[in-house]
């Protein structure tokens, strides 16, 4: 009897056991079914019980620095008619033409149908929303990209950001039908549209009219790039690459020649006398920038004659004068003078030959370094200190050496993401500690030492109206040729004013026999306009 009543006793305790069990997972289901009813009830009715009208997708928005969108800043007013006489006697007060006839046609079907109309009206059987999308503009097309007909990011920003800008919601209109699928009426439809998601996005470094200028300046390059940068934070400003295409009409671009989706701002090439100040910094900060030498228009390497520009030669030159006359002797002898290992550690320092991540998902080409035990032939070395041989850089990698020289001899990693938008929240984009090349006394040298480029040089043709400024030319030998005359690379770089400057600008051109004005003359209009727009 005892074994009895204790069977009875673990049999009832379990059982209480098992019951509260079933009971926590039946609460737990029904839980779960009413988050799933609240949370989504709206697309559930509207799914079983209403006619649907899809207006557009949603996205995120891509900023300029002072939240003016790039991205949708086409504002279009969209209208939603229902086949009812007082809303066609509304629709054709304020359609008219091809446009009213289109729509009367399609109300036959007896369906509510869309159409984009410059006003709004209060009717019955009409309702109106805003919708944003892209404009035709093609500004900064390479850097923000485009998407595809599912509405996400193909390239540029619009690729590397998809996860933040994506959006599966939709604006679209709901009527309210019958289980048969008829239109209920008197009832007025619902319009969803979720300002919200357009809200939040990407706010890049670009300013938009300083991106403008260089749109407008670009233009006078058939193949290249224009780089317009913040001289001491190295944010991008505006970056502009030739040819260029339409983000709305990709298609009609694909198979172009020169290839216009190819962003030039970042992809790497022949270098030339840009790179000299690099060496000009090795130099002085090894303390051997008192160095002269004599120009007589070529000089003899191991066996054979590697020539100057100027084949009279420039006679006696000190660092400042060679580069301002861009004597390529001068920097042959310059360089064995300081050594290999002391040039290439610049470079290295100043990132060449490696891949700048401008923003997350983006990097600029590697280019390309020399080996370093390539230069301990002085030949190569020679090619090395004046831009040429191995040596290939985008123009995006050339601000690191030109900021460094306009700010402090120190330099950010150049970047175009200022940071994202998130239900009203803002993350910083984090670019990272500043990597110093040289002195603050190297650095104001320099400055000077560029300054006479424009002034007393090469670079007469750069030199603003409106603004001190300073910089380098170059004309970059590709050893490729056109009609048998060889192609070459023109590049300019500097930055304005010339005593403290705010802007570094890099021009870059593919083929020098193929544009409007010189690069030098860009960077002059450059400077002018953006003067001019700090007046105005």
């Amino acid at each position: 009897m005892f074994e009895n009543a204790l069977f009875w006793k673990v049999f009832s305790r379990r059982s209480l056991i098992s019951f509260f069990i079933i009971m926590l997972m039946f609460l737990s289901c029904i839980l779960r079914v009413a988050v799933i009813a609240s949370s989504d009830y709206e697309s559930v009715r509207v799914s079983q019980n209403s006619y649907k009208l899809k207006i557009s997708d949603l996205r995120g928005t891509v900023f300029d620095r002072n939240l003016v969108p790039l991205t949708n800043n086409v504002k279009r007013t969209i209208a939603a008619v229902s086949p009812t006489p007082r809303a066609v006697t509304g629709i054709s007060s304020i359609l008219e033409g091809e446009k009213l006839q289109d729509v009367l046609n399609r109300l036959k079907s007896g369906k509510p149908v869309l159409c984009e109309t410059d006003k709004k009206i209060e009717c019955d059987g009409i309702v109106f929303t805003d919708i944003y999308s892209n404009s035709d503009s093609s500004l900064a097309a390479h850097l923000i990209g485009y998407t595809d007909t599912d509405s996400k990011g193909v390239s540029g920003i619009e690729a590397a950001y998809n996860s933040l800008l994506y959006s599966e919601k939709q604006a679209y209109v709901s009527y309210e039908t019958s289980a048969a699928g008829d239109m209920l009426k008197g009832l007025e439809p619902t319009v969803f549209n979720d300002s919200s998601i357009r809200a939040g996005g990407v706010v890049t470094t670009l300013d938009v009219n300083i991106q403008s200028l260089a749109e407008e300046a670009a233009d006078n390059i058939e193949s290249g790039a224009v780089v317009i940068a913040d001289a001491k934070s190295c944010e991008i400003l505006a970056t502009a690459s030739r040819p260029n295409f339409s983000p709305l009409n990709v298609a009609d671009f694909l198979n172009q020649k020169n290839s216009p989706l190819l962003n030039r701002a970042i992809n790497a090439y022949n270098v030339g006398s840009v790179f000299k100040p690099c060496v000009a910094i090795a130099g002085m900060e090894n303390k051997k920038g008192s160095f002269i030498y004599r120009c007589t228009g070529s000089c003899e390497i191991i066996d054979r004659f590697f020539k100057c520009h100027k084949s009279s030669g420039h006679g006696y030159m000190n660092l400042c004068s060679g580069l301002a006359q861009s004597c390529n002797t001068f920097f042959y002898k310059f360089s064995f003078h300081i050594g290999a290992d002391a040039v290439y550690n610049t470079a290295k320092t100043l990132k060449f030959g490696s891949s700048i991540q401008i923003c997350d998902g983006i990097s600029t080409a590697k280019g390309n370094l020399p080996q370093k035990e390539s230069l301990s032939n002085i030949a190569y070395l020679a090619n090395f200190s004046i831009g040429q041989g191995e040596l290939l850089l985008s123009p995006i990698s050339m601000l690191t050496l030109y900021c460094s020289i306009a700010s402090d001899g120190a330099y950010y990693i150049p970047s175009v993401v200022k940071g994202t938008l998130e239900n009203g929240s803002f993350k910083e984009y984090d670019k990272g500690n500043r990597t110093r090349v040289m002195s603050e006394k190297t650095a104001q040298k320099l400055r000077e030492y560029l300054a006479t480029v424009l002034t007393e040089g090469t670079g007469s043709n750069a030199k603003p109206k409106t603004v001190s400024a300073a910089g380098k030319t170059a004309t970059a030998q590709t050893g490729r040729y056109e009609n048998k005359t060889e192609i070459c690379q023109s590049w300019f770089c500097g930055f304005f004013p010339a005593e403290n400057p705010e802007y570094t600008v890099i021009v870059f051109s593919e083929n020098s026999s193929h544009q409007k004005l010189s690069c030098a003359q860009i960077f002059a209009s450059i400077a002018d306009n953006i003067s001019l727009l700090q007046v105005s």
